[in-house]
């Protein structure tokens, strides 16, 4: 690949994960107390898992019947609706199960990293995109077509991992200000 190319998501991954219409009724199941967690977009805020107290839960019998594909470390969750267009980068090797309006794309490793193309598909412009594509006026949302032809600037690898690495380190820190900002806080609740 040449220096900065710019070229539709659809080539810049080797799967997408779309069970958005699943549900465990559909699979004449339930869902569980305990095993495998099912997040859907009100789990995703961008960068975080959010509202763990609703995240609903699966056995064994429902995550086979459920994940043909399952998510690994590397891959990117995208809200398609309610909340939309908020990404979420799977750095984890639990499994879990994939529910309601969520999309997940694995990067191709050979051309594009996970962490750069997180990041990508976080900033400005690829959201503004996502927007622009998506369709509905009460509830805005986006289909699979539609995601896979959004715009990706693609540098060579080498830039790739240096802009992850540099983005990396400032999330860490922003983290860190965060954490410490909280326990400010909770100090400043206690003595009050």
């Amino acid at each position: 690949m040449g220096c900065n190319q710019i070229v539709p998501l659809r080539d810049c991954i080797s799967l997408v994960i779309d069970y958005r219409g699943k549900t465990p009724k559909k699979l004449g199941q339930e869902w569980s107390s305990s095993g495998y967690r099912a997040l859907s977009a009100r789990n995703i805020k961008t960068g975080q898992i959010v509202q763990a107290e609703n995240i609903h839960y699966g056995d064994s019998d429902l995550y086979h019947a459920w994940m043909k594909d399952e998510v690994q470390r590397g891959d990117i969750l995208i809200t398609s609706e309610a909340p939309f267009g908020q990404i979420y980068r799977w750095n984890s090797d639990e499994k879990i199960i994939l529910s309601q309006r969520l999309f997940t794309v694995r990067p191709n490793s050979e051309i594009c990293d996970s962490r750069y193309l997180y990041y990508w598909m976080c900033n400005s412009s690829f959201q503004e995109e996502l927007k622009n594509r998506a369709t509905g006026t009460t509830v805005v949302g986006l289909r699979q077509p539609e995601l896979l032809k959004c715009s990706v600037v693609l540098p060579v690898m080498e830039i790739q991992l240096r802009i992850a690495e540099l983005l990396g380190t400032i999330d860490a820190e922003i983290t860190n200000l965060n954490q410490t900002n909280g326990h400010l806080y909770e100090r400043f609740e206690l003595a009050a």
